[in-house]
């Protein structure tokens, strides 16, 4: 019997599911924190009959998403606040 060739391990900073699954948290977390906002928003028009809490909800939820995905990049890189 041969032995089937072994693959080297890539490197940990090197790893292609490692970047895969920063990416793939990045787009999850951005999306919860605009849904989140648009939900809190709508329900606060629903509740005070205005018409601009959704997407006051949905900028609040960007910019939220934003920082959060700023601070999962800073912690994949370990890169650290100036």
């Amino acid at each position: 019997m041969t032995e089937s060739p072994r693959k080297p391990e890539l490197p940990q900073d090197e790893n292609p599911w490692k970047a895969a699954g920063l990416v793939t948290g990045l787009g999850v977390e951005l999306a919860v924190c605009i849904g989140l906002g648009w939900w809190l928003g709508t329900v606060y028009d629903d509740r005070n009959g205005t018409s601009y809490g959704y997407l006051t909800g949905v900028v609040v939820g960007l910019v939220a998403g934003i920082g959060s995905a700023v601070a999962l990049i800073r912690k994949y890189t370990g890169a650290r606040r100036p």
